[in-house]
């Protein structure tokens, strides 16, 4: 059964969707989940020693052994250092999340599906292609890529039909940037100008606005002090923004929630509810509407050519997005029930058709797989059709001559006869054409007349004949100079023993016959059943410590960018957490 997996790895939530519809570009209703097969999961690896590579749950926070941050690095030269001080590529960890996904999404499945693989529009080529040379190491090497725009725009055909002339603004707020598309639809559809790309907005500004407010409503009901660089407080602050960026996405679908405020010298509950949530994140949404038009004005285009808004993107789930975007744009506004599946399911619609496609092109792609080159056109003098004619042949004997003919012009094209009378005098008779000046071929007369006898009385099998007029002997006989059955030097095989039939081997050199192959049933590989590579870190293999001070220089130098690496990413981690810290000092 073939099926569309489309995979989308996002910087906080990845994304795969199965499709396995008969027809993908049917319509179907995408306001409910049952409408394809999705996985979500956050995109940081597990990669604990021992087992297969595999991408958290939402609530995997514990383990140490995750890494994240992969997806926004491909193509940078500078690794990934995880908590044991292992370096890796960002390409291969999106590439072994990208297999974990599609190992996930079809375990069970009866399904071998094709693969499509969504990047950012604002991606390189360069970027594109280093993730591509990545898949073919993970083992996804046929996986096609393409842009969330593209993968969007397929999900917008399929929930509300094929769009006339137009222009859909793609607004994507993910957790860590905005990315806004333009897109033409109708019959010049294509992207236009650059877009655009701002970290200036995003989940992740969303949760620390959060989090600022939440410590900022504890310190006010009580009195505490701690250190913010204590290894403790860093932790339960780090856990405490991830409440808050859960409570986020709860408050998208419900009108309160209650948080949980656990750090060393504080023990409490606050709630939350809808309206303060709005309250703190109005104006970094309106600053991104006031973005759109920035985009509309650099490429020549105003707010009144817009024809539809597009959202995807995990942060567009909460309601204050579509509604500032609809009433300041004044166009409709349109996305699904999960904004950040949807380039996953565009992806699965887009894989679907290639699936169907490549099946319905395979019968006849096996034919001409099976087919070999058809032969040449048999030529045949009017001299000799009509001493053909007139002796009344039989239809047997009339296609062992044309197929003689067609053997006799191959050989003399390869220069193994002589070329003499007999194709240029008209009156010269049919069997003329098998004269052989060398004598070290069996001629064309002889293959005609062996091809229409039985077993010769020597008990060999006889030859068969070619769809190109070729002799082809049977196993352990070969064809003597003056066209008589002979055992083939060094066979084993007597006479008496040849007699029964066998399927003819071909000679070498000479073409197969055009027989159709058997139907047989190419082998379905089931992708359930493979298991990821595992992971194995890289290990230093250059001169030990006890040789020279330069090589002892070199590793000292290594060591130094390793160590510079993750003090840097340590520095950038806290200090997002110092930057909560002010509130609650003022608040002493």
């Amino acid at each position: 059964m073939s099926a569309g997996l489309g995979i989308r790895i996002g910087t906080a939530a990845s994304v795969a969707a199965l499709d396995t519809s008969e027809d993908p570009h049917a319509p179907r209703d995408f306001a409910t989940d049952e409408a394809m097969l999705t996985v979500t999961r956050r995109s940081a690896l597990d990669l604990r020693p021992g087992a297969a590579p595999s991408l958290a749950g939402r609530q995997d926070r514990q383990n140490r052994y995750l890494i994240s941050g992969f997806a926004d690095r491909v193509g940078d030269p500078v690794p990934v250092i995880d908590e044991d001080g292992r370096s890796h590529q960002a390409e291969d960890l999106f590439a072994t999340a990208t297999r974990a996904l599609v190992a996930e999404a079809c375990a069970g499945a009866a399904c071998d599906p094709t693969v499509v693989v969504t990047y950012p529009d604002r991606w390189s080529t360069y970027t594109t292609d280093v993730l591509r040379g990545a898949l073919e190491r993970a083992g996804v090497p046929d996986a096609t890529l393409v842009p969330d725009s593209a993968a969007a725009m397929r999900w917008l055909e399929g929930s509300r039909g094929a769009a006339s002339d137009g222009l859909v603004v793609i607004y994507d707020l993910g957790a860590s940037s905005l990315d806004i598309t333009l897109m033409r639809t109708g019959a010049e559809s294509g992207t236009i100008g650059a877009g655009a790309n701002s970290t200036d907005f995003g989940g992740a500004q969303f949760d620390h606005l959060i989090t600022e407010h939440v410590l900022d409503t504890a310190a006010s009901s009580a009195s505490f002090e701690f250190d913010p660089f204590d290894p403790d407080t860093v932790g339960a602050l780090v856990e405490l923004r991830a409440r808050c960026s859960e409570a986020k996405e709860e408050l998208s679908s419900e009108t309160a929630t209650t948080l949980t405020i656990d750090l060393p010298s504080v023990h409490t509950e606050t709630r939350l509810v809808r309206g303060e949530l709005e309250d703190l994140i109005r104006r970094p949404v309106l600053d991104s509407i006031e973005l759109i038009r920035d985009v509309l004005h650099t490429s020549g285009l105003d707010v009144s050519d817009v024809t539809q808004v597009l959202l995807i993107g995990g942060s567009s789930s909460i309601p204050l997005v579509a509604e500032l975007v609809s009433s300041h744009m004044r166009v409709p506004v349109v996305t699904g029930p999960h904004p950040d599946r949807i380039p996953a399911i565009g992806a699965a619609l887009l894989a679907n058709e290639i699936a169907r496609a490549a099946v319905l092109d395979a019968p006849v792609a096996a034919a001409v797989a099976l087919t070999r080159p058809a032969p040449r056109p048999a030529f045949a003098s009017s001299a000799a059709a009509s001493a053909t004619e007139s002796t009344g042949t039989s239809g047997r004997r009339k296609v062992g001559i044309v197929f003689a003919s067609v053997a006799a012009l191959v050989v003399i094209a390869g220069g193994g006869l002589s070329v003499g009378t007999a194709l240029t005098t008209k009156d010269a008779p049919v069997d003329s054409v098998s004269e052989n000046s060398t004598g070290a071929s069996p001629s064309a007369a002889t293959a005609a007349t062996v091809a229409e006898m039985g077993t010769p009385a020597n008990g060999l099998p006889a030859p068969t004949v070619a769809v190109d007029g070729t002799l082809i002997p049977a196993p352990g006989t070969a064809i003597a100079a003056d066209g008589s059955i002979v055992s083939a030097p060094g066979s084993a095989v007597p006479a008496a023993e040849v007699g029964a039939p066998s399927a003819p081997a071909p000679a070498p050199g000479v073409p197969a016959p055009n027989v159709p192959a058997p139907n047989v049933p190419a082998p379905n590989p089931q992708l359930p059943g493979y298991t990821p590579p595992a992971y194995t870190p890289p290990t230093y293999t250059g001169p030990g410590l006890s040789d020279a001070g330069g090589a002892a220089g070199n590793v000292l130098q290594g060591v130094g960018q390793g160590v510079g690496g993750v003090v840097q990413g340590t520095g950038d981690a806290v200090g997002g957490i110092v930057g909560l810290v002010p509130p609650l000092l003022g608040n002493k």
